[in-house]
């Protein structure tokens, strides 16, 4: 499939792998290809790049990284998860505090599993960002790209169950925010 992928897609994924590399992850991530993608914002020049820009999320990259680090904290427990065990009675706060008492800072973010040997930009996908990238597929044949970019990168994050998504629409780039995005044309493109 890599070969389908556009050069800003395959920069992405490059830098998805690097993400995963620096932070010594068993795994490349969901979080690992947003955070490759809010990478290519500052060039601004793939279609993603300019969702991203349009959408006000260049602005709020501090604060979008800052919630993936505090749902790691919390064990990958997206904000539904945390207010639906809340309404159990479960304070995840609490839950949190004891378990990093007992076992240090950050000790449900820790990823779990064996650590093997990787060479450099041999990791694995995980199992929710080989998804990613099946979503993604699917978003190019949806619109009738031949190739697949990273703003389908972006549409299937976005489309996706789970934390990075629920991440992503606080932030005000859920699907219909990026769909919209890139419906507004540019220079150098036409309407679609």
């Amino acid at each position: 499939m890599f070969e389908k992928f556009s050069q800003d897609a395959r920069a992405a994924v490059e830098g998805a792998v690097g993400h995963a590399e620096r932070a010594d992850a068993p795994t490349i991530t969901e979080e690992h290809l947003l955070l490759a993608l809010l990478d290519l914002v500052e060039p601004g020049e793939s279609p993603g790049a300019r969702a991203l820009l349009a959408l006000g999320v260049d602005q709020r990259c501090t604060e979008l990284t800052a919630a993936l680090r505090e749902a790691r904290r919390v064990g990958g427990l997206s904000r539904a998860d945390i207010a639906a065990l809340a309404r159990l009675g479960i304070d995840v706060g609490e839950v949190v505090a004891r378990v990093e008492e007992a076992h240090g800072p950050d000790a449900l973010a820790a990823e779990r599993g064996p650590r093997w040997w990787w060479p450099r930009g041999h990791r694995p996908f995980s199992r929710e960002a080989k998804s990613v990238l099946v979503r993604a597929l699917r978003a190019a044949q949806g619109r009738g790209d031949r190739t697949i970019g990273d703003e389908h990168l972006l549409l299937g994050l976005a489309s996706g169950p789970g934390v990075v998504a629920d991440v992503m629409a606080e932030h005000g780039a859920s699907w219909a925010d990026i769909e919209r995005a890139l419906a507004v044309p540019w220079p150098g493109r036409a309407a679609s």
